[in-house]
């Protein structure tokens, strides 16, 4: 009682001291006073909260960017997304909570990365073992992908996702993203202090005039029989999550040190026309706070601020009604209207991407600063972690986690709640569509919602060749690869689904090649009554409602459960079986077939029962060596990585300018200039202690760096130019805050040499321009 009286007093404080000051800020958190407050008051309140802060805390932020240029992003599956430059870096983000007393703990982290590589998750838990013994491990740690889709690929471990997430595999954005994950993940070790965790969550708008997001399949999720239990104030479906939950990490100092946040939003609105690096909405919205609190990337000092991917994953930011902002008046690309020439659609087309980048991160931001300055709940109690990964392939899944309304076909084809299972992993035709109100692949013209026939095992004929051709290739080839009774019964599995790919007939294509892993993890972590389910699924808004309800049917006295979405491995989507049927993309990126989401249940209520001492893992676990006995070990598809060699004009030296600026420039207005370079994959271990670009102010005799190329004020723009000669364009947006007076750009790069190999670095600058 007499803690308690001595805090209620300094609240009193406080608010004394702050009443006025205060008046028109909005809510007040106590962490936003004691910023305020004298720093006599500051050290009273540590003295009070630092003998009972039961936990270290600990943040990272390392630099992951890949190779800015000729490499396919991930994502579109879109093969002419081959990278050019960068709008922004990648970051790996990193945060450790750990109990004083018993040393249990729990690693966060999020990478700026389309897809989390299991290959990636191996390889940083290997070092992590070494550097650490048993401290940091596949129980304890979740390392999740930001879900950027303009981030390069072939980062993977397995054939299948290098293809089609990369064209081939590349090793050095393999190890830039493996060690920069490590290295966070040291830098948050190295900084554990004594602090404590505020919980928060809050809402975005439901009101189109104000919403962060929509749900992009409608149509699959208003076949979810539970639609009625989740209704809107104004009586309408709600069918998006809109909660976005906050871990502030504070020292016991007062000294705020990350936020972490489970983000309800599809973070793509940098569509497959863009080719310049950058984290999306999530890595914008990471940026935007990180530089508030005064970030300085170069020394990666003071604060990590992280955005994970939430349960949201048939919701799109692309929202309709940006082409009624007048901003946009005029420059709309890809439209779709109704007959009454209403906006109904429009994806990511390029036009106006990076703008819209912009908006989003804006209404992500806001909520988070409420959060952050609002009053949370202080997180305690033990932290407790269950792991294992699920040998998925044909798994039973018991008649207990089938509802009788999930058999739809008794009487067609025998089905019956004791044969249903996880089929072979397979891709359908919707998966190869694309997410149409988001920018479709372009490589199927059948599109979304093509449900299969479940009585027709018909091959493809003729006018399915000519009519759409991706498709019926795929299916006669699936057909060719999986004759007779198995190619049936896998397409009984696999029910509305129509196959293009089985990813587990690959599996056994190619001698030495493993075309995508199978044992798939599954993770909780409970932290007195907050938990964290981790999956390595996109993991739609009804499928998230109902596992978050079974978290806290099996977990006595859990009472708040967050989704950790695209965690430690890549499954693709998780539907319910409703949303299955209509075969949208979600449901053809279901990967396990129609009773995913049961399977899924069942794996997380087992997985639960493991909390209770003397309950073991179920039969189907396996353990770290078979998942990484499913990886390549020699990746069979490699791309060379390295560029053979860099030349230029005679006469000219790497960094010479091409194209000066302009004399003079406004605020608001595009400063650019050209160089003759080299190819930006020379040097991929640089990382941002060196930048491809560096905006200059001079200041007396010196020239003082003001923006670099991971600020979204810049641009660095690669293009070869006849067999290897590279021009280098760098732009800058001069900001309004940008002090008036004289500036230059300069560029840094690395040239190989044809004749020896060695790299060597080079540098060059503008004449120097005036901003008004």
């Amino acid at each position: 009682m007499g803690m308690k009286k001595a805090v209620l007093g300094i609240c009193i404080i406080f608010l004394t001291v702050s009443c006025d000051t205060k008046k028109d800020s909005g809510p007040v958190s106590l962490l936003g006073l004691i910023g305020s407050a004298s720093s006599t008051l500051t050290e009273m309140v540590a003295s009070v909260f630092s003998s009972e802060s039961p936990y270290l805390i600990g943040t990272g932020i390392i630099d992951i960017t890949g190779p800015p240029a000729e490499v396919m992003f991930a994502g579109y599956c879109d093969f002419e997304q081959l990278g050019q430059g960068i709008y922004m870096r990648q970051w790996a983000r990193a945060f450790i909570i750990k109990e004083k007393e018993t040393g249990s703990g729990l690693v966060l982290v999020t990478a700026d990365i389309p897809l989390m590589s299991v290959g990636v998750y191996v390889q940083v838990l290997k070092m992590l073992k070494a550097r650490y013994g048993d401290m940091y491990n596949e129980k304890n740690i979740i390392m999740s992908a930001t879900h950027t889709h303009s981030g390069p690929g072939g980062y993977f471990k397995t054939y299948a996702l290098n293809i089609f997430a990369g064209m081939t595999f590349h090793d050095g954005n393999f190890k830039k993203i493996a060690n920069g994950i490590f290295n966070s993940i040291v830098m948050a070790h190295d900084r554990l202090a004594s602090g404590r965790v505020v919980v928060s969550a809050g809402e975005f708008p439901w009101e189109q005039s104000g919403r962060i997001n929509r749900n992009r399949s409608a149509v699959a999720y208003a076949l979810n029989r539970d639609v009625d239990d989740y209704l809107r104030p104004d009586g309408q479906p709600d069918n998006s999550n809109r909660t976005m939950t906050q871990f502030k990490f504070v020292r016991d100092d007062g000294t705020a040190v990350g936020v972490y946040h489970w983000a309800p939003i599809h973070p793509n609105v940098s569509g497959s026309h863009l080719k310049l690096i950058n984290g999306d909405i999530n890595g914008l919205a990471s940026y935007m706070i990180e530089k508030e609190h005064g970030v300085n990337y170069i020394d990666n000092t003071n604060f990590v601020a992280a955005f994970a991917y939430a349960d949201a994953a048939d919701t799109s930011s692309n929202l309709p009604e940006d082409a009624l902002l007048p901003q946009f008046a005029g420059r709309a690309g890809t439209l779709k209207v109704d007959a009454n020439g209403n906006v109904i659609d429009w994806i990511a087309d390029g036009t106006c991407d990076y703008e819209r980048m912009q908006l989003r991160a804006d209404s992500v931001c806001a909520l988070a600063r409420d959060l952050y300055d609002g009053d949370g709940k202080e997180l305690s109690g033990s932290i407790e972690s269950r792991q294992l990964f699920a040998a998925a392939q044909s798994l039973p899944i018991k008649p207990e986690y089938i509802d009788d309304r999930d058999i739809y076909y008794a009487d067609v084809l025998g089905e019956d709640k004791t044969n249903c299972r996880f089929c072979n992993g397979s891709a359908g035709v919707g998966f190869f569509a694309g997410s149409t109100e988001d920018g479709d692949s372009g490589q199927v013209k059948a599109g979304e919602g093509n449900p299969r026939d479940v009585t027709d095992y018909s091959t493809a004929d003729l006018y399915d060749l000519i009519a759409d051709p991706v498709p019926a290739i795929a299916d006669m080839l699936f057909k060719t690869l999986v004759p007779g009774p198995r190619l049936r019964s896998e397409m009984d599995c696999q029910l509305e689904k129509r196959i293009t790919l089985s990813f587990d007939e690959l599996n056994n294509l190619i001698p030495g090649g493993k075309a995508w892993s199978m044992n798939q993890p599954v993770q909780i972590v409970k932290i007195g009554s907050f938990a964290i389910l981790a999956l390595p699924c996109e993991v739609t808004t009804m499928s998230g409602r109902r596992l978050k309800a079974e978290v806290k049917m099996a977990l006595d006295g859990v009472t708040d459960v967050v989704i950790n979405s695209t965690s430690n491995d890549d499954l693709r989507y998780l539907t319910t079986r409703e949303e299955y049927a209509s075969q949208q993309y979600e449901g053809g990126a279901t990967m396990m077939g129609p009773y995913s989401l049961n399977g899924i249940r069942q794996i997380v209520s087992e997985l639960a029962a493991t909390f209770t001492p003397g309950v073991e893992p179920p039969p189907y676990a396996v353990d770290l060596a078979a998942v990484e006995a499913g990886l390549e070990k020699v990746s069979i598809l490699q791309v060379a990585g390295n560029v053979l060699f860099d030349d230029k004009p005679l006469y000219k030296k790497f960094g010479d300018v091409i194209t000066q600026p302009a004399g003079a420039y406004s605020k608001g207005s595009r400063v650019s200039a050209v160089f003759w370079g080299a190819h930006p994959n020379n040097n991929l271990t640089a990382g941002s202690s060196e930048s491809y670009l560096v905006v200059e102010k001079k200041n007396g005799s010196a020239w003082k760096a003001v923006s670099h190329d991971w600020d979204p004020s810049t641009r660095y723009i690669w293009k070869r130019d006849s067999v290897a000669y590279s021009r280098v364009t760098i732009e800058w947006d001069v900001p309004g805050t940008a002090g008036s007076g004289e500036y230059r750009l300069r560029h840094v790069g690395y040239w190989k040499s044809g004749w020896t190999g060695k790299i060597s670095r080079y540098e060059g600058a503008t004449k120097s321009f005036l901003v008004n």
